[in-house]
């Protein structure tokens, strides 16, 4: 009965005019044998969230039957697959809390720019010697650049982790009366007045991020993980930070995981200082900003299920926190079985959290409602809010180029 009526107040829209609420951002929580089939109980949720999707680009989706969140009490909600904010995601819980996601947050993220790394490797490969902590190494003793470049990353990875048990220890430090409400009201799970806040702050998370990886693979071999050999390279880099965030969970006990950096304003930082270290690198520098995380380039035309097949061989190595979107070019609010269909072949490729794109734009004088652009078709106003999604959220301001 609640999702019912919140799908429901999601499609009635806000106002006079009936506008797409931006917040708060909706997420369904798709289930085999609950809400994916004609037969289940709850399809009929399914379909009205669908219709939502199409006419108010929310609700996003969740698959609790990802296979990264195996083992989960299917007679504890608490315990389903569920996101915080654009996409952060609570794992498996090593002091105690196992599954449950109730009670637990991100503590903090450190976001690990790759391309700039890659850079380093293929500059230190045109010196012939690789420079690291004052050694200098024949290059001849490293295999390539790509080794080199996982060595840099190595480090980084190490980097970030001591900064974040920096951030940890000075989060612990801090007296419970800095969050008075979230102590007193059992909002932070597992919290122990006389062992302080640490007690609840051991079962958060502590993420690993990065940043641009088709770039860095253009970088590194000049194909992105579009191509089959993109991808295997793709892999060995996300295995390495698989790896190490799971020798640091055991080593700190303490929740360390991989993200999958939602980077919107990294993207424009990150490129404009590598711009102004190398220059403009064809399939590298010449846009504004790098692409988010593990992402498909926005310029590389294909369907959604191609978008799909790709990014669901890289989003099981992560742990922390991980979104697949794809960007449809019209509307779809008419053809719903067409979105059903896009939404079950993400679950089924065990995609963990998925968002549909479509226009969803609405005139500010008449109300008119529909697909369109710089002005209402209905009564000629150019004071027209257009919606789109720039990260696990809905930006009200956007402007087509």
């Amino acid at each position: 009965m609640v999702t019912k009526a919140l799908l429901e107040v999601s499609l009635e829209g806000l106002g006079k005019f009936h506008r797409t609420s931006i917040f708060p951002c909706g997420i369904f929580q798709c289930m085999k044998g609950v809400n994916r089939a004609p037969g289940d109980p709850n399809y009929d949720l399914y379909q009205l969230a669908l219709k939502s999707t199409g006419q108010r680009l929310y609700p996003n989706y969740v698959n609790v039957d990802w296979s990264n969140n195996a083992g989960y009490d299917i007679n504890d909600p608490r315990t389903y697959t569920s996101t915080m904010g654009c996409r952060t995601y609570n794992g498996f819980d090593i002091n105690g809390l196992g599954q449950l996601k109730d009670g637990r947050g991100n503590i903090a993220p450190v976001t690990i720019i790759l391309p700039t790394l890659a850079m380093e490797a293929k500059t230190s490969q045109i010196e012939g010697v690789f420079r690291k902590e004052n050694v200098t190494i024949d290059i001849s003793e490293v295999a390539d650049r790509i080794n080199i470049f996982m060595m840099l990353l190595d480090e980084a990875i190490h980097d970030a982790k001591d900064m974040l048990l920096e951030r940890f220890e000075w989060i612990c430090s801090q007296s419970p009366a800095s969050a008075q409400f979230m102590w007193e009201n059992g909002l932070m799970a597992g919290y122990i007045p006389e062992e302080g806040i640490r007690s609840a702050m051991k079962h958060g998370t502590l993420v690993i991020g990065q940043l641009g990886m088709a770039e860095t693979l253009n970088i590194l071999i000049g194909k992105d993980h579009t191509t089959p050999e993109g991808m295997e390279l793709a892999k060995r880099i996300e295995q390495l930070f698989k790896d190490r965030c799971a020798t640091f969970k055991q080593e700190y006990m303490l929740n360390f995981g991989v993200y999958y950096t939602p980077a919107e304003n990294l993207c424009h930082t990150a490129m404009e200082k590598f711009k102004a270290k190398y220059g403009e690198i064809p399939n590298v520098s010449d846009r504004d900003y790098f692409t988010n995380s593990i992402h498909v380039p926005v310029w590389k035309a294909m369907s959604p299920f191609d978008k799909i097949d790709i990014e669901s061989q890289l989003t099981g190595y992560s742990n922390a926190g991980c979104i697949t979107y794809i960007e449809l070019d019209s509307g779809v609010k008419n053809n719903i079985e067409a979105l059903e269909q896009i939404v079950n072949y993400a679950m089924d490729h065990d995609i963990p959290y998925f968002a549909i794109n479509v226009p969803n734009d609405t005139c500010l004088s008449c109300g008119y409602q529909d697909e369109f652009n710089d002005h209402c078709p209905e009564c000629g106003s150019e004071d027209i809010q257009q919606l789109r999604r720039v990260t696990g959220y809905l930006t009200g301001n956007y402007k087509t180029a």
